[in-house]
């Protein structure tokens, strides 16, 4: 049982990738082979993130291709409503529990409970906010570039 979960999640990834790769109409002809474990995952602090850390496992977030990236959140963090550009952002949640909403004023009444192996979009310039607890929260995110964030004013 305890290694459904992890085998659900692979397969939520797995399934995500190649729906990104699906509707771009690319394959992985030009994408490098790629292996990590966690200890290779190097993490990156950027100050316009506010306390949150990623690091990209493959791909390019700043050009027009797919990519991969984890999102490393701490405890009791807020993120104000905010839309990326992406074409396709799909994401799924690997560990602690997320609080996620769409919608361009903060509510926290609006916020859906996301444990591990949940899963969400986030469409093209659709406002969303999200929050965190008592617990650090990683998320995997699949997507295509380029990446960026507007915050609503």
């Amino acid at each position: 049982m305890k290694y459904l979960k992890y085998l659900v999640i692979t397969a939520v990834i797995v399934l995500a990738a190649a729906a990104v790769c699906h509707f771009t109409g690319t394959n992985n002809a030009n994408m490098p082979a790629v292996r990590l474990v966690p200890g290779d995952i190097i993490w990156k602090s950027d100050p316009k993130l506010h306390g949150l850390q990623t690091a990209v496992l493959a791909g390019d977030p700043s050009i027009a291709a797919p990519y991969t990236q984890r999102i490393r959140i701490p405890a009791n963090t807020i993120l104000k409503p905010h839309s990326h550009p992406n074409k396709a952002r799909m994401v799924t949640v690997l560990s602690g529990t997320f609080y996620y909403a769409y919608g361009d004023k903060f509510d926290e009444s609006k916020l859906k409970e996301l444990p591990p192996g949940s899963f969400f979009t986030e469409p093209s310039g659709m406002s969303h906010y999200a929050m965190t607890k008592n617990q650090e929260v990683i998320l995997q995110l699949n997507a295509i570039g380029p990446d960026g964030t507007s915050y609503v004013k």
